[in-house]
């Protein structure tokens, strides 16, 4: 493997087998990334890696597996560290604005991850839970402050998930420029709610996170 992929430097101190482990996550990433998760193969991973197969399956069960580590820890890191940025923010629809509009930037700023958090949706339904949890905070918080009068079911979440990653799809297309945050954050709005004039007030304005500076694996 050429270079020194993000988890492979996050583990660099660490010992043998953490290394190898980083390795393995790195390589995934980069042949999800270019092949789909479909057409990746546990011999390419481990090639990409420089370590054999057994290798592989010292570490991890499966393909499945490491997609799905990888995919988590990324979403985690990158969820966990919006919120605790928004600590003075009140606002439901500002912090949901906020939160959807950085997240969608962060993965289109790398987008090898952003590919591996949205082909994620079938195969780690788990990362999709842990970004839900914070989601679902602002959103029943904007219920009882009453900015949103939808009520917040495990269909509304997949939906809003939903159109949150065809923004991010979009992005990493070419298809559509940095707006298409701002344009997602604003339908989603108006989908729970929020009228018009507000919804793109606050899916228009400027990001404010208090000290935010992202840490990741990134």
């Amino acid at each position: 493997m050429s270079g020194e992929g993000p988890f492979t430097h996050q583990a660099r101190n660490q010992r043998k087998s953490v290394r190898t482990r980083a390795r393995l996550m790195d390589a995934a990433v980069e042949v999800f990334a270019r092949d789909g998760f479909e057409a990746a193969s546990v011999n390419e991973i481990a090639r990409r890696a420089d370590v054999v197969n057994g290798t592989f399956y010292v570490h991890f069960k499966d393909k499945d597996a490491i997609a799905a580590e990888v995919a988590f820890k990324v979403a985690y890191d990158i969820a966990r560290q919006i919120d605790g940025a928004m600590t003075h923010i009140d606002n439901a629809a500002e912090r949901f604005s906020c939160a959807t509009r950085q997240f969608i930037e962060i993965a289109c700023g790398q987008p090898q991850w952003g590919w591996v958090l949205i082909r994620s949706a079938g195969y780690a339904p788990e990362v999709h839970r842990q970004v839900e949890s914070y989601l679902r905070t602002d959103l029943a918080l904007g219920v009882r402050q009453g900015l949103f009068d939808l009520e917040i079911d495990a269909f509304t979440m997949d939906t809003i998930l939903s159109m949150i990653l065809a923004a991010l799809a979009a992005r990493l297309r070419g298809d559509t420029g940095p707006e298409a945050a701002s344009k997602v954050s604003e339908m989603v709005l108006r989908v729970l709610g929020v009228p018009a004039v507000a919804a793109k007030a606050f899916a228009w304005s400027p990001i404010e996170l208090q000290g935010f500076k992202i840490q990741t694996t990134l």
